[in-house]
């Protein structure tokens, strides 16, 4: 009874102690993102601005994912593992808002935070930053957890993901047909699911490529690359086949651009493509990780 009792008084602490470093990280995202720093240190007033709302809380749910990946081991001792926990969880938080910094700002090098959403009140951009949060926060976590708590193995394979992550997003612009910068201005709400189910596509493809046994770091990178690839050449099929075997009316008469554009930025022609790329990467990351050939065909 007594050891039960100990467990839970641990668990306890151990929450408090997390409460502590999400406090902590508030001040810390404002390093990374001045701009923010006064709508991040004052009372949240949702009813005030919207998408600004939605920008802090997709900083709230992505830490949540990058404590997920921490753990915390009482056998080696209490304090020598809550300083294990404490320093690999400000580890994760520091790499989560680089990478997030790094890949907003290749995807919003055109805009600024401070227009778009304290200004403008842009909830596209909101929208696509929401889906960015998640997906950066998800694929940090699972770095961390595949490097095995070996920090030359993290930063590397850090590395790695913001290298892939970053051609990803510009990989965009060739299987969509919205125009992404023109449509963010407009705050236009049909690019941001459209785009989202890309990023959030994308993220599942990513990693999936990661997951997987490594025993030597040079042959596992090779591996994720060629199933990077591999995912590449994949996806356009399911995203071709999808939209041959669901068809679209986009017009209502043939040679009529301008109702065609009309209906591209409709919020039914968002859900649609951004469903059909995250129903795609599902299916590629199936063909890519689950079709095993055995020994007398190569790894990939």
């Amino acid at each position: 009874m007594a050891e039960i009792v100990d467990r839970l008084v641990i668990r306890i602490l151990l929450a408090g102690f997390v409460c502590l470093m999400i406090y902590l990280y508030r001040y810390a995202h404002v390093v990374f993102y001045p701009s923010v720093k006064r709508q991040v240190l004052k009372k949240i007033r949702p009813a005030e601005n919207a998408p600004d709302t939605l920008h802090l809380c997709s900083r709230i749910v992505g830490i949540a994912i990058i404590f997920s990946s921490v753990t915390f081991n009482e056998t080696s001792g209490l304090m020598l593992s809550l300083f294990h926990f404490s320093v690999w969880g400000t580890i994760a938080i520091v790499l989560y808002l680089l990478s997030l910094y790094i890949i907003e700002s290749i995807v919003f090098y055109n805009f600024e935070y401070t227009d778009e959403i304290l200004k403008r009140k842009n909830m596209s951009y909101a929208m696509i930053s929401f889906c960015h949060a998640l997906v950066i926060a998800y694929l940090t976590r699972t770095v961390m957890i595949e490097s095995e708590n070996s920090l030359i193995i993290l930063l590397v394979l850090w590395l790695y993901m913001l290298v892939i992550v970053g051609f990803s997003v510009k990989y965009y612009t060739f299987i969509s047909k919205l125009s992404f910068n023109r449509l963010l201005i407009q705050k236009n709400l049909s690019l941001c699911f459209s785009y989202g189910g890309f990023i959030i596509g994308a993220g599942f493809v990513i990693a999936s490529c990661f997951d997987q046994e490594h025993y030597e770091l040079t042959l596992y990178c090779i591996q994720v690359l060629l199933k990077t690839i591999l995912a590449l050449i994949i996806f356009p099929i399911f995203k071709k086949g999808l939209f041959k075997i669901f068809p679209m009316k986009i017009g209502e008469e043939k040679g009529s651009e301008g109702q065609i554009d009309n209906d591209m930025q409709s919020l039914g022609y968002g859900f649609f493509e951004g469903c059909v790329f995250i129903a795609g990467a599902i299916l590629t990351t199936m063909i890519v990780n689950r079709i095993q050939f055995g020994t007398i065909y190569p790894f990939f």
